[in-house]
């Protein structure tokens, strides 16, 4: 009813630990109080199995991870080949006639030579026939069609299984080469508008490709299930949705990336492995420390270069001077330097990031080196004195 979160009956009878019998709520931290996804009050991961598959042609359910409710029941597409028996796919169910003289006549019982549906249903009469036609009559098989008439087997019990009602028609055949080959059909006294259980199963292989579909022998492409399964990129099966169904380590829609299977109807086909998506979080954060932790040492390197320096401009001059004397130059223990320039120049700049100089030439004039430099359009005649400490 609306409101209701969940319903476990009366107070005195509920024995649910999720759900609160009298409000028909969910107690405390519940997610969840019934359905097969649903455990401890709480949505089991997506990827847990929730329904098997039950026969060849069905496909199996997992948890989504979101809802308590196993995902509707898939199987897959009319026309599809069963998986490890020979046969195709109608309605989730893989239709054989082994399976169908089993069924008939027991264990050891198994279909009986193609001339046996050939000759039997070619009568058109109640024991061998393909059905009835528009006005009622049993209708004659065609030899194309001889195996989606009445089943013809061999061995088995000695009588039909199925019930007291079946009775076992039996027709000897004689061969070119000599002897005879027994067939058995099944014939059920049931009312003319029940179907007949001795008839061969829609969807049951009647050839290469062909199945029966309307008691004639037709081919699967009908059913289109190649140009079905041609979308999920050979990684997946396509289900009676027309939706692929991707092997374990493909995701859906069209199984062509990596993921974890299933498809949009099913739920995904496996668990979500915790430790590799740990392993993950860390490798990321690992590689992000370590960009970080390197941008900061250039960061640093860098801004050590622009702003570190103690050198005034004067400072500077000197070390460029030495350089340019050349190494036969006595290293001075101390320097003095005068400068004259040959115009009066500016105030000497406070941050050595705005003094640059851009030119500079030794000249030597008496005993004194003189530093020739340009800055901002201006030259600048340096002169250099040398004198010893005490």
């Amino acid at each position: 009813e609306e409101g209701e979160e969940c319903d476990c009956g009366e107070l005195e009878e509920c024995l649910n630990p999720c759900c609160n019998a009298t409000t028909c709520t969910l107690k405390g931290d519940a997610v969840c109080a019934h359905g097969h996804c649903c455990q401890d009050c709480q949505l089991k991961p997506a990827g847990t199995p929730c329904r098997e598959s039950s026969n060849s042609c069905d496909l199996p359910e997992f948890c989504t991870g979101t809802t308590p409710h196993c995902p509707s029941n898939v199987y897959l597409h009319d026309g599809h080949a069963c998986h490890s028996v020979d046969g195709y796919c109608y309605n989730g169910i893989c239709q054989t006639h082994e399976q169908q003289c089993i069924t008939l006549w027991g264990k050891g019982a198994k279909p009986a030579p193609g001339i046996c549906f050939e000759r039997v249903n070619s009568a058109g009469d109640p024991y061998g026939n393909c059905g009835k036609d528009s006005k009622g009559s049993f209708a004659k098989c065609e030899a194309r069609d001889a195996k989606c008439g009445k089943i013809q087997c061999q061995g088995g019990a000695n009588r039909p299984v199925i019930g007291t009602n079946a009775v076992s028609i039996e027709t000897n055949i004689p061969l070119q080469e000599g002897g005879r080959i027994l067939c058995r059909g099944t014939h059920v006294y049931l009312g003319d508008d029940m179907p007949d259980p001795g008839l061969v199963l829609t969807g049951t292989k009647c050839g290469d490709g062909m199945m029966c579909l309307n008691r004639q022998c037709q081919n699967v492409s009908v059913f289109n299930v190649h140009e079905c399964a041609a979308k999920c990129s050979g990684q997946g099966v396509c289900n009676n949705n027309k939706n692929c169904h991707c092997e374990a380590h493909w995701a859906p829609p069209f199984c062509d990336k990596v993921g974890f299977g299933g498809s949009v109807d099913s739920g995904p086909i496996r668990v979500a492995d915790s430790r590799n998506l740990t392993v993950g979080v860390l490798v990321a954060l690992l590689t992000l420390l370590g960009a970080a932790l390197i941008i900061c040492v250039k960061r640093k390197t860098l801004m050590g270069l622009l702003f570190t320096s103690k050198k005034n401009p004067i400072e500077k001059l000197r070390s460029e001077s030495a350089a340019v004397s050349g190494p036969s130059a006595p290293k001075p223990p101390s320097t003095v330097s005068t400068v004259s320039p040959s115009r009066p120049a500016p105030p000497l700049p406070h941050s050595t990031t705005i003094f640059k100089v851009i030119t500079a030439e030794h000249k030597s004039t008496g005993t004194h080196p003189t530093i020739t430099c340009k800055y901002r359009g201006r030259v600048y005649n340096i002169q250099l004195k040398l004198k010893e400490d005490q």
